[in-house]
């Protein structure tokens, strides 16, 4: 079959087109998605899955015999199908919206999803993993895509009061610190959709290893979370085309500066001394 992003059909029209030729859990998976094509572009893979009755592997088994890449790419073009084009910027944008009107929405959403994650953050798992990372003899951080600048930040904060934190953009850096974790080190896997398969990887042998794991996403049942000691949600919408939506950043970063904190008061006092330090060893990189 052509690769589905050079042909000018539909993908519903391409899932139709196969559905006669298709058996089991293929043939569940395109009846479903042909019956509730809207809803399925607010599934992960593991909602998907559970709702259709299949594995998550025959899921993306499915997309990739259409020519995608994968579920997310599938989800991604039957979306395009479905709604408007200016909903590709921004789901609650409309044609008619004036510039003033689109920022406006962009702020409102940001501000919601902060006020949603807050009314869902589990106080006692925060304070778990505020508590574990302070013990923790090293700290590794896994990220991917867009939730690569979250870890970065968290990364560069906790070095510059003092913890021993480690984070490479290179997933295979990042399979090596899980691979030579302990059961004295914290493992964080960060991942807005929980469902970036390099960041899950790296968590699944970080705590093969015994080291303890936090998970920070946005999904209560992706994939991510089924190797995290301890879970932290955000609360953004889904979003049908992009990850790297504002509102799903501010809320992973306001999230990974709530532990922050966190962490400084526990530690107050070597915090102040380890900040003195960092601080005295880069003031010559500022005017």
């Amino acid at each position: 079959m052509s690769n589905p992003n050079n042909s000018e059909r539909g993908t519903l029209s391409i899932i139709s087109d196969a559905l006669p030729k298709l058996k089991g859990t293929t043939q569940k998976v395109a009846t479903f998605i042909l019956n509730f094509p809207r809803e399925t572009i607010d599934l992960t893979v593991t909602e998907l899955s559970a709702r259709a009755g299949v594995s998550e592997a025959s899921i993306v088994r499915f997309a990739q015999s259409l020519g995608y890449s994968g579920f997310h790419a599938l989800k991604i073009r039957l979306a395009e199908d479905i709604v408007s084009p200016m909903q590709i910027v921004h789901e609650d944008l409309k044609p008619d919206d004036t510039p003033a009107t689109a920022v406006q929405k962009a702020m409102t959403v940001g501000l919601r999803s902060l006020e949603d994650t807050i009314r869902i953050l589990d106080m006692a798992v925060l304070e778990s993993a505020i508590q574990a990372i302070c013990n923790a003899r090293q700290i590794v951080l896994f990220a991917s895509g867009n939730s690569i600048p979250i870890a970065m930040d968290l990364d560069f904060r906790l070095t510059k009061i003092g913890l021993s934190s480690r984070f490479s953009i290179d997933p295979t850096m990042q399979e090596m610190y899980a691979s030579l974790a302990t059961s004295e080190d914290v493992a964080v896997g960060i991942s807005h959709t929980g469902s970036s398969k390099d960041t899950v990887h790296a968590l699944e042998l970080a705590k093969q290893r015994n080291a303890r794991t936090i998970c920070i996403t946005n999904h209560s049942d992706a994939p991510l979370t089924r190797y995290g000691d301890l879970c932290l949600f955000t609360a953004t919408r889904v979003s049908h085309f992009r990850e790297e939506r504002v509102d799903s950043n501010l809320a992973m970063l306001a999230l990974t500066e709530a532990v922050y904190v966190g962490i400084c008061i526990v530690r107050a006092d070597e915090m102040m001394q380890a900040v003195s330090k960092t601080v005295r060893a880069t003031e010559h990189r500022k005017y």
